[in-house]
């Protein structure tokens, strides 16, 4: 039995083969990988495979090696990696003709694109999860819907959209966007929206939970690159529909207009098309000319424009950005 050497990738010159072993099999080396190993017969690459935090993908073999089930080997090093760091709730990516080769693997399959299949581990399950957090509000009385949002921070053009969403149903959920990856933590965001929000009791805020443009379901949201921004969105959107929709009982959901940012553009059009008129897409509020956009109240926060900050967030996240915690977050004393 051959035996084959198993490295963690990290000098350059190894990324590079990497690189060519994913092109072999029409993949894109993505640099916000967290860990790689390789596969190798003597000198040569000859399997790879990445984490991505909890995510697993880029697995890929040589050609001349893919009768081997080197895929199986790579995966188990990548288990054991996760094992390691307690990571108990993991996510893989592959492609559809693929499918057999994890078949004997813990998985549960989410979903199944035309280029794409996203799994999560058997322990936790999408179903069960969202239909847990679905019974913990209030069952539907009249039309729902929902936004997803990130709040990094909180503006008034958010309470705009939550209010204008308010006037088309009779209850709405705001699935907040659990990534770390914002500026905002997490859960400085969920108090900030729960304490501007106290006063509408038909509003509920849940976490969005990694189903839900997540470094999972939707990893061009923090890349913010366009390659497979088609595969992905289409991906996500999937998910909402055969999910997130039915577990939640939602009639619409609603965005913002984005014109600037291609990414969310390219989202929201494509969510759109696809959910057709159960999709509202409503224009961003503006002030003195301007849409008010976290990016620019984070721009704001970083040149201490506080009087200008001040007109365009609500009053908690102003208190909130002026704080000794709201200042360090941009890297201040």
């Amino acid at each position: 039995m051959k035996v084959y050497q198993v490295k963690n990738i990290m000098l350059e010159n190894e990324i590079k083969d990497v690189e060519h072993l994913l092109h072999l099999n029409q993949l894109e080396y993505e640099s916000s990988i967290t860990h790689t190993i390789g596969l190798y017969d003597k000198d040569q690459l000859v399997a790879t495979g990445s984490l991505d935090d909890h995510v697993i993908k880029m697995i890929a073999v040589h050609p001349d090696y893919q009768s081997l089930n080197l895929s199986g080997k790579v995966l188990s090093h990548l288990l054991l990696e996760l094992d390691a760091k307690k990571i108990n709730h993991f996510f893989l990516y592959t492609k559809p003709e693929n499918k057999n080769v994890f078949a004997n693997f813990n998985f549960h399959e989410i979903i199944s694109r035309e280029k794409i299949i996203l799994y999560e581990n058997r322990e936790q399950n999408i179903t069960d999860v969202l239909t847990k957090i679905a019974a913990s509000i209030p069952q539907k009385k009249g039309t729902r819907g929902c936004i997803v949002m990130n709040l990094n921070p909180l503006t008034n053009g958010h309470l705009y959209l939550i209010n204008e969403a308010l006037k088309k149903v009779d209850d709405l959920i705001i699935f907040l966007v659990e990534s770390d990856h914002s500026v905002i933590p997490y859960k400085s965001r969920l108090k900030l929206i729960n304490r501007a929000t106290k006063h509408l009791k038909n509003v509920y805020v849940l976490p969005s939970t990694p189903y839900i443009i997540s470094k999972a379901t939707f990893p061009t949201y923090f890349l913010k690159e366009k390659e497979q921004m088609d595969v992905f969105t289409d991906l996500d959107i999937a998910i909402y529909q055969q999910y997130i929709e039915p577990i939640f009982n939602i009639d619409y959901r609603f965005v913002g207009n984005e014109p600037f940012d291609v990414v969310t553009n390219t989202y929201n059009e494509a969510m759109k098309k696809l959910l057709k008129d159960r999709a509202h897409i409503i224009p961003r509020l503006e002030y003195d000319g301007q849409i008010i956009s976290a990016s620019h109240v984070r721009k704001l926060a970083e040149e201490k424009q506080y009087s200008q900050l001040k007109e365009v967030v609500p009053k908690v996240t102003y208190r909130f950005l002026v704080s000794s915690k709201g200042r360090s977050l941009f890297h201040e004393k």
